[in-house]
């Protein structure tokens, strides 16, 4: 199990009803891609009047996904980011962590410290702590808990174009906060580039291109906390992004207490919220700010909502 956030969506059934008519007037088909991107099932489709040309970019897409999970993937032991991790420092990163690692300080910096991907020591912790003890109900030892917060914190992390550095020892990241988004971004940008302005991409996290078909918004279904069989909430998007977290999606603990989403000031798995979403105009942003916000409190939501307009946020208590 790794840490991360399983988005909660049921995109897939709802994005692709209703078509019959229109898609048959417009000679559009669904050229669809389905696989897996750090770990996690995902898949795009767009639609097209040339369906043999789309497979063809189908193909960079798919390359373009196993070269940035070589950069940013925990599976990967020889990723960039497990180097980064063993050694605590890593040289003449390739290019895209220049895009990423400003999003990383954007989105810290926008949540005041609660999106933070140095969680790693702690998310091991539990992780070692439950994989032993399948049964247990309670928080592991607080003294390691302890130390492993203390090897936290993105204000311990150095970085420009020539490198990465944790200036504190033992320090480790994860990025399945965020690089989801960032992948199914650049996902979005190879397509757009190659002139397809109706596409559905959900790697982890959902992004929608242009309208659907039927020109109206693409409607995804976020699934229901509390009954994971219902949809809680339609979400609409154009040329927007969609995130959900929700510490129900991974938990550690049998009865859902301890759970992959763990405050980073805290050390804690508690979150003010059964599932938060984060409609927003990237994936990345989106990916981001779901997860930090999900420790927000509602009076911080609602400061956040009004200086961020091009946001919106969606609670399930």
């Amino acid at each position: 199990m790794q840490r991360r956030r399983f988005i909660q969506i049921m995109a897939s059934s709802i994005a692709g009803l209703g078509l019959g008519q229109t898609l048959s007037a417009r000679s559009l088909q669904p050229v669809s891609w389905q696989g897996y991107a750090l770990g996690s099932e995902g898949q795009f489709t767009l639609y097209t009047e040339q369906p043999t040309q789309a497979r063809r970019i189908l193909d960079t897409c798919l390359a373009e996904i196993r070269h940035l999970e070589s950069r940013f993937s925990l599976y990967d032991s020889q990723s960039e980011l497990c180097q980064l991790n063993r050694n605590g420092s890593l040289s003449n990163p390739a290019p895209e962590w220049q895009p990423l690692l400003r999003a990383i300080d954007q989105a810290y910096q926008q949540t005041n410290g609660l999106f933070d991907p140095t969680i790693q020591p702690i998310w091991k912790h539990y992780q070692a702590h439950f994989a032993a003890q399948p049964q247990a109900t309670t928080v592991p030892d607080e003294g390691t808990l302890q130390a492993a917060l203390a090897r936290t914190g993105w204000q311990h992390v150095q970085h420009n174009e020539s490198g990465v550095h944790f200036k504190q020892p033992s320090m480790s990241l994860t990025l399945n906060g965020i690089a989801q988004g960032y992948i199914t971004d650049r996902i979005a940008e190879i397509l757009q580039a190659a002139g397809y302005g109706q596409v559905l991409i959900e790697l982890g996290e959902t992004r929608g291109l242009g309208q659907h078909p039927e020109q109206r918004p693409w409607q995804i279904g976020i699934q229901d906390a509390n009954n994971r069989q219902n949809i809680y909430r339609i979400a609409e998007l154009e040329n927007q992004a969609l995130a959900t977290s929700g510490g129900y999606g991974s938990p550690f603990s049998q009865d859902g207490t301890y759970h992959h989403l763990i405050h980073p000031q805290t050390g804690r798995p508690t979150t003010q919220w059964k599932s938060l979403s984060v409609i927003a105009p990237s994936a990345t942003q989106a990916d981001a700010l779901s997860t930090g916000l999900s420790f927000a409190s509602p009076s911080q939501i609602q400061q956040f909502q009004q200086t961020h307009d091009q946001v919106q946020i969606l609670t399930q208590a």
